[in-house]
């Protein structure tokens, strides 16, 4: 499993190896802040994938205790301008996660090369190391869908609010979807300010997986952030983020830079059977 958090700060304008630190959006935060920055979980200790989004972003610098005694990594390129680029700047460590001390404290910091301030917002996945496999597809034409895939797209029109996580309701193009068990093995998201998202399951696990989120139509995903690469036809390996029944539908949490009213969101699904309770399953 893994989880999305953010960062965001305005930094003062320096130069490529000026590092200063961008502060963890503790509204809406799943895990334990320390400082401006947070203390690694226990359940979630390792570092999955992240990316970050400026005017003018250099470098992303992660410090933490378990770094060392080697020079904290510094990581570039990134992505340059309001919104994350096509293809994403996207560091994805999902088949080598980056081992933490649990409890130890975490920093972001960033370097950026404008003449005056802006604002640099990160956003980090971080997991547990055990990636679920996605279920196995169907060989064979199935009975009520089990083993097949889909995607299915869903849209809202909730006002986001600039700079935050804002909750939104996806409401499905085809919402009378089989009843049944589903996994969610891929996800899109866009709107015209985003730049991340991170899915809400309506019951347990209480953890958040994310990605980039999308603010053209044309706008590519990262390559592990959908079931099918759309350029090379090879699956994920991010595996499953989630399940859920057809009548608890995921919410999904969109960080903008401006107040949309209008979200678009695509789910990548495999059923996984029939069963409607959790108490079948």
């Amino acid at each position: 499993m893994f989880h999305m958090e953010a960062f965001r700060s305005s930094l003062a304008s320096g130069a490529t190896d000026v590092f200063q630190q961008v502060t963890y959006i503790t509204a809406g935060a799943r895990l334990t802040p320390i400082g401006n920055g947070l203390a690694v979980s226990v359940q979630l200790s390792k570092l999955h994938s992240f990316f970050g989004v400026g005017a003018h972003l250099e470098q992303i610098q992660f410090q933490a205790a378990s770094f060392l005694p080697m020079p904290y990594p510094t990581w570039a390129p990134n992505n340059i301008g309001t919104a994350a680029e096509s293809p994403a700047r996207f560091w994805d460590l999902s088949l080598h996660p980056k081992a933490l001390r649990p409890t130890e404290f975490f920093n972001v910091f960033a370097s950026q090369t404008s003449g005056g301030a802006e604002n640099e917002a990160i956003f980090v996945n971080f997991t547990d190391g055990m990636m679920e496999p996605a279920p196995p597809l169907a060989t064979a034409p199935s009975i009520n869908g089990n083993g097949q895939f889909t995607i299915q797209h869903a849209t809202a029109t909730t006002t986001l609010t600039a700079n935050a996580w804002t909750q939104v309701t996806p409401v499905l193009d085809t919402p009378s979807i089989p009843a049944g068990y589903y996994a969610l093995v891929g996800m899109r998201v866009q709107s015209a300010g985003a730049l991340a998202f991170r899915v809400r399951p309506q019951v347990e696990p209480l953890w958040e997986p994310g990605g980039v989120a999308c603010q053209t139509a044309d706008q590519l995903d990262p390559a592990g952030q959908r079931y099918y690469n759309p350029i090379t036809g090879r699956v994920s390996k991010w595996g499953t983020w989630l399940k859920f029944f057809q009548n608890t539908v995921p919410y999904i949490e969109i960080w903008s830079t401006s107040a949309d009213t209008k979200e678009d969101m695509w789910f990548d699904l495999i059923k996984i059977s029939d069963v409607v309770t959790a108490g079948a399953i």
